[in-house]
């Protein structure tokens, strides 16, 4: 072929579908995570969600580490957290819209985070995640942190969000077969209860406060978060 002949180009469409490309098939199996969970993501049941063949699937990626390691990446690209301002009167309620919308951010692809580990895929490798870490850092730098805080409070803050959606926000959005929904309105719960609570006074005495609802709770993690940051800013 001439150097001066362009090269061909794979139709956007056939018989009236959208073609398929490793972008297209990494974003389906976000959307897949989302709707049906980890656990159910493999390439036979992501090819028939595409209604395509899983031999299809091979032609963008190698395997279901690497649709997994493609997934993360988009997941990470897709993430425009809101501008942080580090002014002394600002900083504070800042923080808590940024890590407000990552929580935002990680709900709408439960499982990722876990997934992710359980396949030894690198999270936060993508561009466009580094420099929101970097971003972030030296928005803790900015408010009087050292950097080696600064990177903790960092690191802290996604482990903050991220367990608080693993943990609790997951229990409320796609509860597991096993719970009745009902026990999560319970306080405390039934599985932190005993047929003989003389043993548990404090466990006992909370059934008598209402319970909190995951925005709530997540309010409170950030109160204790932010005011501990501050009370590390001042020392």
């Amino acid at each position: 072929m001439s150097s001066d002949t362009p090269a061909r180009r794979r139709p956007t469409h056939r018989k009236g579908r959208a073609t398929l490309t490793r972008e297209s098939v990494g974003r389906a199996a976000l959307d897949f995570l989302g709707r049906r969970g980890a656990a159910e993501l493999t390439m036979r049941s992501l090819a028939l969600d595409l209604g395509v063949s899983p031999r299809a699937l091979y032609n963008y990626v190698e395997d279901r580490r690497d649709l997994i390691a493609l997934a993360a990446e988009l997941f990470e690209a897709d993430w425009r957290p809101p501008e942080l301002d580090a002014g002394p009167d600002r900083w504070r309620d800042s923080l808590r819209g940024f890590c407000g919308d990552l929580r935002a951010h990680y709900r709408r692809h439960p499982g990722m985070t876990t997934l992710a580990m359980s396949e030894n895929v690198t999270m936060a490798r993508h561009p466009a995640m580094l420099r929101n870490v970097d971003t972030v850092i030296g928005f803790f730098e900015g408010i009087g942190l050292p950097l080696a805080d600064a990177y903790r409070a960092c690191m802290e803050a996604i482990r903050l969000v991220v367990g608080f959606v693993e943990f609790q926000d997951a229990l409320y959005d796609r509860p597991p077969a096993h719970l009745d929904p009902a026990d999560l309105d319970q306080l405390p719960p039934p599985w932190l209860r005993s047929a003989t609570e003389a043993d548990l006074p404090h466990l006992s005495r909370a059934g008598d406060l209402e319970p909190g609802t995951p925005d709530t709770l997540f309010a409170f993690s950030l109160d204790i978060f932010v005011e501990g940051v501050a009370a590390r800013v001042r020392s």
